[in-house]
């Protein structure tokens, strides 16, 4: 059994029933909706045909929602503007269309537009500007409300829409904008089960997209906070405290801090996250040549199995699936690459933080006692997933299989480390050692720990660990 989970992101090179099915039998175990592009509409669509496959495939699998936040990005510009080292270019406030050669301006130089409020409020003289991922690169020599002058430092061509980042510099905004409240309350509607919250930079930005969620009646939806602002790697405890899970945005993340720093913020996130026992997601590049041939270099061969070995949850697919010329073939080529890697335990150690309860005691009870006997398995009997979490925090050697009545809470663990969902109507023991013998999920005579942490299973309070021989 792969441990390590895929989500997917879907697209239009697999957004059909068709598609969607590849993807599932291919081995993807959430799919993620991009809501920076599409209608709410058509993502709605989506989710349905999602749903259809997961039950056709027999087994759970997540819908993460992820919010566009405050990306910035210039207006149209019409034909692209070529820039160059020394050229002058101003960006305004508003939705004008850009525009080259002003007057007797120096040689590319022009103007165009920009309708996020928050970059003039923020940036002052001497600041860099990068865009299109960096490509490019400004800087700016005065600084209005309403208009920014720059000097270009690296030039290009500078095309429609492109996306600003402002390294070093605290933008004066909310991480959820006008359209992310809207989206939330459709992906709600929709039925997600995780919401991925982009461009976080503290902990207030998590508390108001889950008092916003609240309002639309899902206060306990998980929310994964999007790590790609060097303020939230440095408010990275405050954020774990408010939010589900983390996602290494390594995207942004690099654009906006050197990147020969990525690796080491990378590891510092995914160990953060789990000594508190929250699922954390790498995401970005992972086998970004994919997107046009169908092999990967062997350097992102290498990275995909480092993050096996960092002990990450899951690894996402982004444009390689929802663009890409081959979606399918990406995600078996990176099953593949995830089985090879844990066939060798090189994980790294993270010692849990010292916080739990009697739900870590059990689970660390569980997790000796399933070592102690060689237990073929690990079953948790859970209603809201919390029991699962903990045990795969501890990563065990032993397969974990969570059982719950609750087809949300099997479809949230889907991307959660080593955790296999089972929904079945009851969690009495009696009738979960009959379905893990009807399934094959252990051997006759295998050995089983069971145990819950939970306070309200099958009408009664349950907190125990108990061993067996099917």
């Amino acid at each position: 059994m792969r441990r390590t989970r895929i989500l997917s992101t879907i697209g239009p090179a697999c957004d059909t029933l068709e598609g969607i099915r590849g993807l599932i039998e291919a081995g993807t175990d959430a799919f993620r909706l991009n809501f920076s592009h599409g209608t709410r509409e058509g993502h709605a669509e989506v989710a349905k045909r999602v749903r259809s496959a997961a039950s056709e495939s027999g087994r759970p699998v997540a819908v993460l929602q992820d919010l566009s936040g405050p990306k910035i990005r210039i207006g149209a510009v019409n034909p692209p503007i070529d820039l160059h080292a020394g050229d002058r270019l101003v960006i305004n406030l508003g939705d004008a269309p850009g525009v080259a050669d002003l007057g007797d301006a120096p040689r590319g130089a022009g103007h165009v537009s920009c309708s996020f409020e928050a970059l003039f409020a923020s940036v002052t003289a001497g600041v860099r500007l990068l865009l299109d991922d960096g490509r490019i690169e400004l800087e700016v020599t005065r600084a209005s409300a309403s208009s920014l002058e720059t000097r270009v430092i690296t030039g290009g061509l500078l095309e429609s829409h492109k996306g600003i980042n402002v390294p070093g510099v605290v933008l004066k905004t909310d991480a959820m904008t006008a359209k992310d409240e809207a989206d939330l309350a459709a992906g709600v509607a929709m039925g997600v089960d995780l919401v991925a919250v982009s461009f976080v930079q503290s902990a207030d930005d998590m508390r108001r997209v889950r008092a916003a969620a609240a309002r639309f009646g899902a206060p306990s939806l998980p929310l994964i906070a999007k790590i790609e602002k060097p303020r939230a790697v440095d408010e990275l405890e405050a954020i774990l405290d408010v939010s589900d899970g983390l996602m290494v945005a390594r995207g942004d993340l690099g654009i906006e801090m050197p990147l020969e720093m990525i690796p080491a913020v990378q590891r510092q996130i995914v160990q953060a996250a789990r000594r508190r026992g929250a699922p954390v997601i790498v995401a970005t590049q992972v086998l970004e040549s994919m997107r046009s041939a169908p092999r990967p270099t062997r350097a992102e061969v290498t990275d995909a199995a480092h993050v096996v070995d960092e002990g990450a949850d899951a690894v996402m697919l982004a444009g390689e699936t929802a663009i890409g010329q081959y979606p399918q073939l990406a995600v078996s080529t990176l099953d593949r690459i995830l089985r090879e890697a844990e066939k060798v335990r090189t994980m790294d150690a993270v010692p849990m933080a010292a916080s739990g309860g009697h739900d870590r005691a059990l689970g660390q009870a569980a997790v000796a006692l399933a070592s102690g006997v060689n237990a073929n398995a690990i079953v948790a009997l859970t209603e809201g997933g919390r029991t699962a979490m903990v045990l795969a925090a501890l990563r065990p050697d032993a397969r974990i299989l969570a059982v719950t009545a609750s087809i949300q809470t099997a479809a949230r663990l889907a991307l959660v480390w080593g955790v296999t969902p089972l929904v079945a109507d009851t969690t009495r023991i009696a009738d979960v050692r009959s379905l893990l013998r009807a399934q094959g999920l252990v051997p006759a005579g295998g050995v089983v720990v069971f145990v819950s942490t939970g306070s309200a299973l099958s009408g009664s309070d349950r907190n125990f660990v108990h061993v067996e021989t099917l």
